[in-house]
């Protein structure tokens, strides 16, 4: 009941200062939704409200900003990326410091549905990221023309009753998962990244360890752009035992006539001793208008022993 009526009063705080601030001028706000259509073949089709988030930035001095996002989902709301970013060196070196989307590796960009061109996230960042890191710490980060890098420091993964690593905000362990990504851009519109992440996750246990290790690659423009990544993960289990894993997925992106996109997605993930999981998506969209996209998935899956769930999915997304 206690973290309850925090959660709400801290959600509480934290939109009215969105609002009073923005009325008075002072910064910037805006947000998107979506709405979604699923059928899958071992579900019963549905529409679906997606995310609801209101986003909100202003810069606080010559040497401060920050940004905060109030984010309904599933018909819970809850705390999106919110942190104050202090710049040490402008445009070149800073720190953050809140709730942050945690920089491993490149999907963490495309978190939000109106960044995301396709409707699904790649099965590295569901299996193997519990959808989408974010966490609560400090993030050192920096670029120069050719490189660019974050270290950082947060509470880490906890746990299900499944021993399962989950995504949480606070520390169920008192010890740190410490990390960093860094860019390297040999040339225009090409960069690979290498991603590392450690540290405990289990309740008030300090040896048990998640670990993650990541490459990734990313090239091309607005029109025609490819990326991927290839994540191996390691957590040790209650007892003596580890479970071991890996995933990868590569997609494209190409423009087709006007405000109409392809992608395409091919991405693989497989336990250690275990089968692999396959899965091809195909997906077009089109911005209708400047502020509202369509898109439409069609998700083959392929998997030890076979399931019937290949799935399509139709979506909205509304910028405001």
């Amino acid at each position: 009941m206690k973290k309850l009526i925090l959660k709400t009063m801290v959600l509480f705080s934290a939109t009215t200062v969105v609002f009073i601030t923005a009325a008075q001028g002072e910064g910037a706000i805006s947000g998107f939704a979506d709405i979604l259509y699923r059928d899958t073949q071992s579900e019963n089709s549905s529409f679906q409200m997606g995310t609801f988030e209101i986003d909100f930035e202003t810069e606080i001095s010559e040497q401060a900003s920050f940004e905060g996002a109030v984010v309904v989902e599933d018909g819970e709301a809850s705390l999106g990326q919110t942190l104050v970013d202090f710049s040490i060196v402008k445009e070149k070196l800073g720190i953050q410091a809140g709730l942050i989307d945690v920089p491993f590796g490149i999907d963490c960009h495309t978190f939000a549905a109106c960044d995301r061109k396709i409707v699904t996230p790649p099965i590295t960042t569901e299996l193997m990221m519990d959808g989408g890191w974010s966490d609560t710490g400090i993030n050192f980060h920096g670029k120069t023309s050719m490189l660019n890098f974050n270290l950082f420091a947060v509470n880490g993964m906890g746990v299900d009753i499944s021993s399962a690593p989950v995504n949480q905000t606070a520390d169920n362990n008192n010890s740190k998962t410490y990390g960093g990504r860094i860019g390297v851009s040999p040339a225009k519109q090409l960069e690979f990244g290498f991603s590392f992440a450690r540290g405990p996750y289990f309740d008030d246990d300090s040896e048990k360890l998640w670990q993650r290790t990541g490459a990734d690659v990313r090239c091309g423009k607005k029109s025609f752009n490819l990326k991927g990544e290839y994540i191996a993960g390691k957590e040790d289990l209650s007892g003596t035992g580890e479970n071991k894993h890996s995933g990868f997925y590569m997609q494209a992106l190409a423009g087709i006539y006007k405000n109409v996109y392809g992608t395409a997605r091919y991405g693989q993930w497989k336990p250690d001793g275990g089968d692999k999981i396959k899965r091809s998506t195909l997906a077009i969209g089109c911005d209708v208008a400047e502020n509202i996209s369509i898109r439409g998935e069609y998700q083959v899956n392929s998997e030890t022993p076979s399931v019937n769930n290949n799935s399509v999915a139709l979506q909205t997304v509304i910028n405001f």
